[in-house]
């Protein structure tokens, strides 16, 4: 695959993620994130049984979502390499810079804090990224690392130097979950941290980055074009 240099995109595809791409002006486009397995509950034998008297995860309720951010953050980036205006590949490997990792935490009443799985799909319809009904949340799991997107391809086009990096866009809300009928004094608060879409890029560093470009490249050029 061959690219130009001085105006280039890179587009990072991940299993179990989303991508993205940025041009070497830094801006960056996004694609939906593809929906993860779903997390299946299963019973060992081993397992204690569920009796009557011990309380239940709380099923449906309401949500209320708070202090939510949603931003881009740079968690990959290259040493700047340099090119001539021969078509060369880039060998730099991507450096990772954060370990952010998919998360719930909840507090609830007497055990009846709603599972995981409902948390994030609840999450997932307030942004936007499902619908209800559906089995994923289009959000990382609990355990997941947000992705790096890999460097790499080649380049050709006017000489300088080339910088690639990986970004991604973080989740983090709290909230407070309320039963249904007849459990309304059955509450929930708790904290989540997830990421819903990663993608990577490449800057020319001679090349000043645009108003349009993200936090990330800006970021990415002044870690790294510094030769």
């Amino acid at each position: 695959m061959k690219r130009t240099l001085a105006a280039v995109a890179v587009a990072a595809v991940m299993a179990t993620g989303v991508s993205a791409c940025t041009s070497s002006d830094g801006t960056t486009r996004e694609k939906p994130r593809s929906a993860g397995s779903p997390t299946a509950a299963t019973t060992g034998a081993g397992n204690v049984p569920v009796t009557e008297s011990r309380a239940r995860p709380c099923k449906g309720g309401t949500y209320t979502w708070f202090n939510t951010q949603r931003r881009w953050v740079l968690n990959g980036v290259t040493e700047p390499q340099r090119f001539t205006a021969k078509a060369a590949k880039f060998t730099e490997p991507m450096r990772r810079l954060r370990t952010d990792m998919a998360s719930v935490r909840t507090d609830g009443t007497q055990g009846t804090a709603p599972d995981n799985d409902a948390v994030l799909l609840a999450l997932g319809v307030h942004l936007g990224l499902a619908e209800k009904g559906d089995e994923t949340s289009g959000l990382g799991e609990p355990g997941e690392y947000a992705p790096v997107d890999n460097a790499g391809g080649e380049f050709s086009g006017a000489a300088g130097h080339l910088v690639e990096f990986s970004s991604v866009q973080l989740i983090e809300t709290d909230f407070r979950h309320s039963c249904g009928p007849g459990k309304q004094g059955e509450r929930t608060v708790g904290h989540v941290v997830s990421w819903t879409s990663s993608g990577g890029g490449d800057i020319r560093c001679e090349t000043p980055l645009t108003k349009q470009a993200t936090a990330a490249a800006r970021e990415a050029v002044r870690l790294s074009c510094h030769w």
